[in-house]
């Protein structure tokens, strides 16, 4: 991470990360040495100029420190209790996972307020029927409500692309002047997808 800084790296986003099982890297195995909320602790002793064990390094960074949440569980609990662990240990901007629910975005909305925090919204835009339910079986962290898997049933090719970013609109929709903002996937490499929805953020704002 000192090295990342000195070639001019400034924001991290620290996550703990999939399983390897996921990853479907061959050979590779699970680091525990840190995980999310350690390594947010140890990037925020290098912003203080210090090392994990108090040493003074003679310097400091200047990293801006993001965490990722994840609200699409049944429960937030566990989720909002970690979250403010990770706000403790140094995080100042939050990254979620990608949200098809308008439901879920008002319930992040009210249970993150109090944080002062800007959250910053996924936005992965669906293409066809295929592609949700293979996020919302196979994509850990992922969940599609049935109104929108219904949405999607039968829809591939550029009728899919159309509703899908129906879908995507429609939340930033509802969370316009609300989350602290958006970041978006375009998914396989799409990038005319996210100049669509940037243009649309941009019209809302």
């Amino acid at each position: 991470m000192m090295g990342a800084h000195l070639l001019g790296i400034r924001n991290v986003l620290a996550v703990t990360g999939d399983p390897v099982s996921v990853g479907g890297e061959s050979g590779a195995s699970s680091v525990f040495d840190l995980n999310s909320i350690g390594l947010l602790e140890l990037l925020q002793a290098l912003n203080s100029g210090r090392d994990m064990l108090g040493r003074d390094l003679g310097g400091q960074t200047r990293f801006l420190l993001g965490a990722a949440f994840n609200p699409n569980l049944p429960s937030m609990e566990g989720q909002l209790r970690r979250l403010e662990k990770k706000v403790a240990a140094g995080a100042r901007f939050v990254q979620t996972q990608p949200v098809y629910s308008p439901r879920v975005l008002e319930t992040l909305v009210e249970r993150t307020s109090a944080m002062n925090i800007p959250v910053l919204v996924g936005i992965l835009p669906l293409v066809s029927e295929r592609n949700a339910e293979f996020l919302h079986n196979e994509v850990p962290g992922i969940s599609l409500p049935d109104e929108v898997r219904g949405r999607m049933k039968g829809r591939s090719g550029a009728e899919g692309v159309r509703e899908g970013m129906a879908i995507a609109r429609e939340l930033v929709e509802a969370g316009r002047g609300r989350v602290g903002g958006w970041y978006l996937m375009p998914p396989f490499g799409k990038v005319e997808l996210a100049l669509e929805l940037m243009a649309a953020i941009r019209s809302l704002a």
